[in-house]
């Protein structure tokens, strides 16, 4: 009996040691960051009232990401789902298809409600029109192709593309212009497996160039629209693509690490031919500026470099282009001074698109109504665009999209 009480204060003393390092060394870990923290948002704030809720939030969010080692337990809880040959993460956050692509979802019985959504669209289109300005709808793909997408028996449905087809019609119904990349996609045998990246939810900066292209022509053949210079902007033998070689993991890979799901190729796009932006972006407190040829101004190619870890999500080379999701962007093109001033309201998967669509642009502005704190009714109001263009996937048609024009 003395050797089975003696066992247990082993183990107890073992498991309490392990705790204890365990501690010790992810506070050493996000002590620097925390430090920085409390110094910049607490100590020299004399409205602490004020910075409270955020201050208590941000330091949280560095408790729990900043652990030590954090992307070995990564490692090892993939590595151990793919052992035991399983289909889903983090309860159904993340599902694998049997193509062996990832795919978020989640629990619903059938498509998300979209006349308010719709209604919104219209009352932005009669409030642009008083200006002038022309407003598309542009629908780009969900990952997830009805007819080629296979999940194993269990694994929820979000009925994302059957919310995606409800607003579209809607919009018909209401007269509003609206394109479909899906269709397009179908059409041109782009709509595969193949055009996504296996470890995110975008389409591939190859595909997104491809769309680009079909863009412009659409509007040229269908709308008022004139895009300078189309036989070497759409044009691909105009383009450099460097390809880097598994050297990307999307967002949903980043969930189980690499042994679940493999690092990928990644191809960066930039034009061969001269270019010279201006280019701002805004998210939060932080403003960026920069200016020159293309690859300079409009890319951010320290993401390419592969000095930073691949798991770090401020190091997802998608967000290469135009520094991935700021609420506010402004772009001035000098080599276009004549070209259309647009707005996309939109959410990542048109910003490569955006980025290769402004080289016929003389202006093109960008926002992001989950970053953006700004009023996007008064933008809209105030900066009398030729077209405006709202570009959501399926599954973002959602409230959260559409802060505009509520009444």
């Amino acid at each position: 009996m003395k050797r089975f009480f003696a066992k247990k204060a082993v183990t107890t003393v073992l498991f309490i040691g392990v705790l204890f390092v365990l501690s010790f060394l992810n506070w050493n870990t996000a002590y620097p960051t925390l430090k920085a923290e409390i110094e910049e948002k607490w100590i020299t704030n004399e409205n602490k009232e004020e910075v409270l809720p955020s201050f208590i939030s941000e330091t949280d969010t560095i408790i729990r990401e900043q652990v030590y080692n954090k992307y070995a337990y990564i490692e090892s809880y993939g590595y151990l789902q793919e052992l035991l040959n399983k289909k889903e993460i983090n309860n159904f956050e993340v599902v694998k298809a049997k193509d062996g692509t990832l795919h978020y979802t989640y629990f619903t019985n059938g498509p998300n409600e979209v006349d308010v959504l719709a209604e919104r669209i219209e009352r932005l289109k009669q409030t642009a029109a008083e200006s002038g300005t022309q407003v598309m709808y542009v629908m780009t793909p969900d990952k997830y192709i009805r007819g080629e997408t296979e999940f194993e028996k269990g694994i929820p449905y979000n009925f994302a593309n059957e919310t995606a087809d409800n607003f579209l019609a809607v919009l018909k119904e209401k007269n509003i212009d609206s394109l479909d990349f899906r269709e397009l996609m179908q059409q041109d045998g782009e709509y595969t497996a193949s055009s996504f990246y296996k470890t995110d939810h975008h389409w591939k900066v190859e595909t997104a160039f491809w769309a680009f292209t079909k863009f412009v022509n659409v509007l040229e053949s269908k709308y008022d629209f004139s895009f300078p210079n189309k036989d070497k902007y759409l044009n691909l033998n105009q383009y450099n693509q460097i390809v880097y070689k598994n050297s990307y993991i999307g967002s949903m890979g980043r969930k189980e690490g690499k042994l679940y799901s493999e690092a990928e190729d990644f191809t960066f796009i930039y034009p061969k031919f001269d270019t010279d932006f201006y280019f701002y972006a805004q998210n939060g407190p932080e403003d960026i500026k920069t200016d020159g040829r293309f690859e300079n101004s409009l890319t951010f190619t320290e993401l390419l470099a592969g000095e930073r870890d691949i798991y770090d999500a401020t190091n997802d080379k998608y967000f290469t282009y135009m520094n991935g999701n700021p609420g506010f962007v402004e772009i001035h093109n000098f080599n276009e001074p004549e070209g259309a001033k647009v707005l996309f309201i939109k959410d990542s998967l048109m910003v490569p698109v955006a980025s290769f669509f402004s080289l016929g642009c003389s202006k093109v502005y960008m926002i992001d109504p989950r970053y953006y704190s700004g009023n996007i009714e008064e933008v809209i109001k105030d900066y009398e665009f030729d077209y405006i263009f709202v570009s959501y996937t399926p599954q973002n048609l959602t409230e959260e999209f559409f802060p505009f024009y509520k009444e």
